[in-house]
């Protein structure tokens, strides 16, 4: 492979993917834990619940007590015990006898059936029931919840609000997590300002800094922002050169392209960097530099806002998610419906923004309006990419 000719995208996650990443981990929280990376497997202690509980108030009786129950002919069983949530049953549920148990309460040893408090009528000693109740009905069963030894969370999982819940139930105060790695952001471009400037013609408000910091900070990295660097090669060197040693990856974007001010290339080269991957056969986002330097990675992105999202997605993102230490590296895709002519062919991979929907029980893909480089608000409500593959004549609405 010539790493400055143009490479189809899925070699450029490949060559990615093969570079060595040094993962450390921290302890956490669980309160804290959110959205962090796992570092170890966690299997349940115990069964939650750890035993069998009523999931209402009521009454704790035997099924077979109640098979001749009729309204006019009601059975009447004697409450022996009142259990509220927390309390442990003192006493076994013999024939004709029944327990007073409130939500959460542990079902006593002898009772196959919960009872609603409504479906009956009680005094304090007697609870009356009117018509037959199977066996085994109305109670939680002890591991219904989560079984002991079942597994919570694998390494490299993502911690939802749920799989924290489930943590939590096991009395676990404490994880290890992948500490977030630190993503640097450098943004190159004479014609960019920022928000504190004054518009001036020829000018433009940079807007990639604050666009990938969310997106970073959504994958769980932390972001550090540099100042706009002029499109001055030694300036870029010296940025370059001086940024590296302060984040564990850094990301540009801006002279990735083949113009006369676009230094991404030259500049690692004369630092001694090393080139790993130039261009990559897809549009918008083609310009991609993948590039090592001091033992780190340094992604080079587009300027264009759309093109350097793409690329930053359909390249970068398996070794952004590797860096964070996450199981799953790629994301989920799907075949769907077009909903609307694609009338462009597309000789390298075609990436499309847009949406989902849902049209008489079948998924389509509808596609954004403005799909340029340069395009930011097409990512507005884009909740999907389309891919057309490289090759491809216009395709026509109807198409999967």
């Amino acid at each position: 492979m010539n790493k400055y000719n143009q490479i189809h995208p899925d070699e450029g996650i490949r060559i990615l993917l093969d570079l060595d990443v040094d993962l450390k981990t921290e302890k956490v929280p669980v309160k804290d834990a959110l959205n962090r990376v796992i570092s170890d497997r966690i299997t349940a202690k115990f069964d939650v619940p750890n035993f069998d509980k009523s999931p209402y108030d009521g009454y704790s009786i035997r099924g077979e007590d109640t098979q001749n129950a009729t309204r006019e002919n009601p059975v009447i069983l004697k409450i022996i015990e009142e259990i509220p949530a927390g309390h442990y049953p003192q006493k076994n549920i013999q024939k004709g006898e029944a327990a007073k148990i409130l939500t959460g309460g542990a079902v006593p040893k002898g009772a196959n059936v919960n009872l609603k408090f409504e479906e009956t009528e009680f005094d304090e000693n007697y609870v009356k029931i009117f018509s037959p109740i199977e066996p085994n009905k109305d109670i939680i069963k002890a591991g219904e919840d989560t079984k002991k030894g079942s597994i919570l969370v694998e390494q490299g999982d993502v911690l939802t609000p749920g799989v924290l819940g489930q943590i939590s139930s096991q009395g676990i105060e404490f994880v290890n997590v992948y500490k977030k790695p630190l993503i640097g952001i450098g943004v190159t471009g004479s014609e960019l300002l920022n928000s504190k400037e004054e518009l001036t013609p020829g000018k433009i408000f940079e807007t990639n800094s604050i666009t990938f910091k969310g997106i970073f900070q959504n994958l769980g990295f932390e972001v550090k922002i540099y100042d706009i660097i002029p499109d001055e090669e030694e300036k870029i060197k010296k940025f370059i050169d001086e940024s590296i040693n302060e984040v564990d990856i850094l990301v540009t974007t801006g002279g990735a392209s083949v113009g006369d001010y676009d230094y991404a290339v030259s500049t690692l080269q004369d630092l001694g960097g090393e080139v790993l991957f130039w261009k990559t056969a897809m549009k918008p986002g083609g310009s991609i530099v993948a590039s090592s330097y001091k033992n780190k990675t340094i992604l080079g992105l587009s300027g264009n806002p759309g093109a350097a999202i793409l690329g930053m997605y359909r390249v970068c993102l398996p070794y952004l998610k590797k860096l964070l230490g996450r199981r799953e590296l790629f994301s989920k895709t799907i075949d769907v419906i077009l909903k609307e002519d694609v009338n462009k062919k597309s000789p390298r991979v075609r990436i499309l923004r847009g949406y989902l929907e849902f049209i008489n029980g079948k998924v389509y893909f509808a596609e954004k309006s403005f799909q340029g480089n340069g395009i930011l608000s097409s990512f507005i409500e884009c909740d999907c990419f389309a891919e057309i593959p490289a090759g491809s004549y216009e395709v026509k609405a109807g198409t999967i």
